[in-house]
């Protein structure tokens, strides 16, 4: 089925416009097809990588494009003539970074190639014809209007297990439903989970939980019996009971923490206006492994609880009582397994690990009723590395995870004393770095050396640490005090004592 395009389309996607240029000017047949397709026709303007299927060597066409573009260009799948070509001038086309891949066809034509792929609404092409014509065997633009995933073919799991997991994601990103015989198809190849690759489960993880719903998509995940496969630790939290002021079970109140905060991180409304920019750009830092806070931090809300089935208790005096005494520990370690089979980066691994130990700490603090500088300085020392701070997004999601503690019109007065310690710790971080949370050394490991005469070891660590923590305390403010300090200290004190009976 070929139908044509309303003209005019191509002016609001100048990139494109600028490739097909290119493709016709050099005679080369070649079809837009995927995701790409789909997100034009839904008018969606979220694609960050265009597609392109031609019937010769794909690899060959994006290195003619990427010579014409003056682009950069690398071979994704040389035996199967699959090159990319990497676009990153927005003051050109008014897009950021942006990937053209070039594939071979699959099949031995475009109808086999479209027929081979996962969902209806995927498997249509757009020539680079003048005018372009869309190219549409599996009836996706129906299932478009109809916001409906299909699989393009009873067989369409099987071939490719992952796409159980990409039948969620686009489900919950798209707002569409799954069609019925699709839903038992995907049920049926659950199973097969077990033969992806790590690192394509990560993915699609990392994927999922940033999905405008990432908590109806864990549902979806449950429903379907995925959750074994890929989330056992996930699945042990259903049914799990709570005391008040929880409503929920461990499950459902993590759905819920998830949900929240995709619609906390889209606006930022309870971080100060100051601070906005400051978070904006601390959650789009660059960690290893292509990732970035705000897409690490859905896998702490995940996971932050995962220990409560492991320390559940119940205090059966007078009232039932149930508690998860050292359910972070729990939780930290159960999330550095799941994060390590995965194959995260050890830099993603110790970000989400320090937040999931941590993420009661501000709650705490907010009950303690006053937040002291050293307490700030504390949680910062042990949120954080030598190469990630993860004390921000603590923060943050101590608030995700609040919100979906109390009932619905319950709960204000407790989390208005957490907003407030929120908003204390982040200004800190953005404003008082250098006073606070990591102020510049008075003394340093040479200055105890050669004042006091002592040596490398255990006990300069310690001296070292604890001035650091009273210097952002502000009990220590000058060398001088900062002298007096390390002789007044118990173990130095001990030290010389022995030095001197030597």
């Amino acid at each position: 089925m070929e139908l044509e395009l309303e003209t005019g389309w191509l002016d609001q996607h100048p990139l494109l416009r600028g490739v097909i240029n290119i493709l016709q000017s050099q005679q080369i047949e070649a079809y837009l097809v995927g995701g790409a397709v789909r997100d034009l026709l839904l008018s969606r303007d979220s694609t960050v990588d265009l597609d392109f299927a031609v019937p010769g060597d794909g690899l060959a066409v994006a290195r003619q494009v990427a010579n014409i573009m003056e682009a950069a260009v690398y071979p994704l799948d040389a035996e199967r003539g699959t090159g990319r070509v990497v676009i990153d001038r927005p003051e050109t086309f008014g897009v950021q970074k942006t990937y053209l891949d070039f594939a071979s066809l699959r099949g031995e034509t475009l109808e086999a190639d479209l027929h081979d792929r996962d969902f209806t609404v995927n498997a249509m092409a757009l020539s680079v014809t003048d005018p372009p014509r869309l190219i549409d065997p599996c009836a996706g633009r129906r299932d478009l209007e109809a916001k409906m995933i299909r699989a393009v073919s009873a067989v369409a799991f099987q071939h490719d297990p992952v796409r159980v997991l990409r039948a969620v994601r686009q489900a919950v990103e798209l707002g569409f439903s799954i069609e019925a015989e699709t839903e038992y198809y995907l049920i049926q190849a659950a199973a097969g989970l077990v033969s992806v690759s790590w690192e394509r489960q990560r993915d699609e993880l990392v994927k999922l939980l940033n999905s405008p719903r990432p908590g109806q998509a864990i549902e979806l995940l449950r429903r379907f019996g995925l959750l074994p496969y890929i989330l056992p630790e996930v699945k042990a939290m259903v049914g799990v009971s709570q005391s008040a002021p929880h409503y929920l079970d461990v499950f459902e109140h993590t759905r819920l923490a998830l949900d929240i905060w995709a619609d906390m991180q889209s606006e930022l409304a309870d971080v100060p206006a100051k601070a906005q920019a400051g978070v904006r750009a601390y959650l789009n830092e660059d960690l290893s492994g292509n990732l970035t806070p705000q897409l690490l931090l859905p896998l702490a809300l995940l996971w932050h609880d995962t220990g409560k089935p492991l320390t559940r208790t119940i205090n059966g005096e007078a009232q039932e009582r149930i508690r998860f005494l050292g359910h972070e520990a729990e939780s930290a370690k159960m999330a550095h397994s799941r994060m390590k089979r995965l194959h995260f980066s050890n830099q993603a691994i110790g970000f989400v690990e320090k937040i999931v130990l941590h993420h009661m700490r501000p709650l705490l603090l907010a009950n303690e009723g006053k937040l002291s500088r050293r307490a700030i300085y504390r949680l910062f020392r042990d949120s954080g590395s030598s190469n990630f701070q993860a004390g921000v997004a603590v923060a943050l999601h101590a608030l995700a995870d609040h919100r979906a503690t109390y009932p619905p019109g319950q709960g204000q007065a407790e989390e208005e004393r957490l907003l407030g310690v929120v908003q204390t710790l982040i200004m800190a971080f953005f404003e008082q770095r250098e006073r606070v949370i990591d102020p510049p050394p008075l003394l340093k490991g040479r200055d105890l050396i050669d004042r006091f005469n002592l040596r490398e070891g255990r006990l300069m660590g310690l001296l070292l640490n604890r001035l650091k923590e009273a210097q952002a305390a502000g009990q220590v403010q000058t060398e001088a005090e900062a002298v007096a300090f390390i002789e007044a200290d118990q173990d130095f004190m001990a030290y010389q004592d022995r030095t001197v009976m030597d």
